[in-house]
């Protein structure tokens, strides 16, 4: 019994010792494999082929980003933390997390990278949200395409269409109004947001 004792102690020590110390590069790729190996195995359950496609985009340009925020723990904290949430079905906090990484002190480079990884992040939510809502699978199909080229503006009609849907239930309508308002904060028309997107760095074709 004592030694059971002093084996917890011990781990309780090591565990409060590390909790404030830098991620490592190697312990952060292993949380993303872990994060993207549960993230890989819901989409696949779906049968959505562009749902699985955008997973592994998501995955490539996340493992990119994450290398190149190496030194960096707050920022790869905050992608990790990003990706969680979106693992565990909180699509708001997720885009949310990612939207705030693009607007973090980082590299012009690092800042482009955060900005592909926000933008398939979005696109990644739209299909998985409203791939199968009734009258707007060309609508998802736009939005996603566009984002995909990282091009928001042309997404914003599309988005706009899919709000417009009779058919959302309560938690899509908060989603998909909660995901435009991310791309135009502080404008309640869609359409109006349109014309202030184009002068965001990041945001035009």
């Amino acid at each position: 019994m004592k030694s059971i004792l002093r084996s917890c102690v011990a781990a309780t020590a090591i565990l409060t010792l590390t909790a404030g110390m830098p991620l490592l590069a190697e312990d952060a790729a292993g949380t993303l494999s872990s994060l993207f190996s549960s993230l890989k195995s819901s989409a696949a359950s779906t049968g959505d082929s562009t749902l699985k496609s955008l997973g592994s985009d998501l995955q490539s340009k996340s493992t990119t980003l994450n290398k190149s925020l190496a030194g960096n723990s707050d920022a790869q904290g905050s992608l990790q933390s990003a990706l969680q949430s979106l693992v565990s079905g909180k699509s708001s906090d997720a885009l949310g997390g990612l939207q705030k990484l693009t607007a973090a002190k980082l590299t012009p480079e690092q800042t482009k990278l955060a900005t592909d990884v926000f933008h398939t992040g979005t696109a990644f939510v739209i299909q998985k949200n409203f791939g199968a809502l009734e009258g707007s699978q060309t609508d998802v199909a736009k939005a996603v395409t566009a984002l995909r080229k990282g091009d928001a503006i042309s997404a914003l009609p599309a988005i706009q269409g899919i709000a417009q849907n009779a058919k959302l239930t309560s938690p899509q309508k908060d989603l998909i109004h909660s995901v435009a308002a991310k791309y135009a904060p502080g404008t309640e028309k869609i359409e109006n947001a349109i014309k202030g997107l184009g002068n965001l760095p990041g945001f035009g074709k």
